[in-house]
């Protein structure tokens, strides 16, 4: 089994020969402990991944490394993108976990009605890099060679303003009478997930999503919790797609 993956530069592969500083090294001496002469594995997060060997540690907080392998990864489909409502400190922290986890591509905050996390003009870039550094150590962990993007956060007029760049949006909804494997189980391109507060999307927002093309799905007879539900979703819809392949 491989090793949790370093984060590199894509031109720092090209070399056969190249350092590893900053925060990668940090975790790989005062975490994993790394020793010389030990094997890691480094990718660029857009699909090129390396076998290295450590040659020196140090001076300072640094590896020193040689390429002994290289392998690029595919890209697979449909590309999945998760719109999850903004959600109260650690229930947010598991939603993205989660999604990285299981393979998301891409995630957008979202501000809903009844988010009772806001991110006011302060908030909003402080929030995404939280949620984009929670993704990256997330995605390493999980051994992906595709990092996600946390895009920039979209209240619900803005965010139904995209719905025709995908496939098919679907809205989670525990009282739709339709089965979310029911509407993905064909999808080739790219499909948008949209995964509500934890108090409910309000009436005023279905309505807008219904009225730009989203379709309501339920995922069973429970209810799940906002930090759990979107990862649910993934799975399932890679069980019909991605893992079947």
């Amino acid at each position: 089994m491989e090793p949790a993956y370093f984060l590199v530069p894509t031109n720092d592969l090209n070399a056969p020969v190249f350092n590893i500083s900053g925060t990668e090294a940090h975790h790989a001496l005062r975490v994993r402990r790394v020793k010389e002469s030990e094997k890691l594995v480094v990718t660029d997060g857009q699909g090129l991944v390396a076998d290295v060997e450590v040659l020196t540690i140090g001076p300072g907080e640094q590896l020193t490394v040689k390429v002994l392998a290289k392998r690029i990864k595919q890209q697979e489909s449909p590309k999945i993108i998760v719109a999850q409502a903004l959600a109260k400190g650690e229930r947010a922290e598991l939603a993205i976990e989660i999604l990285c986890e299981v393979g998301v591509d891409e995630i957008i905050p979202w501000q809903a009605n009844r988010s009772i996390v806001k991110w006011d003009n302060e908030k909003l870039s402080k929030g995404r890099d939280k949620w984009q550094a929670i993704a990256k150590e997330s995605t390493k962990q999980s051994r992906r060679a595709f990092f996600p993007i946390v895009s920039d956060a979209l209240d619900s007029s803005e965010l139904s303003n995209q719905f025709d760049k995908y496939e098919q949006v679907v809205v989670l909804d525990p009282d739709s009478e339709i089965k979310f494997s029911k509407l993905t189980a064909d999808l080739k391109n790219n499909v948008l997930l949209v995964i509500g507060p934890e108090g409910g999307i309000d009436e005023s927002e279905m309505d807008l999503f219904t009225k730009a093309g989203a379709n309501k799905a339920s995922l069973g007879e429970t209810i799940l919790r906002t930090s759990t539900a979107g990862g649910i979703a993934v799975a399932l819809l890679m069980s019909q797609t991605r893992w079947v392949k």
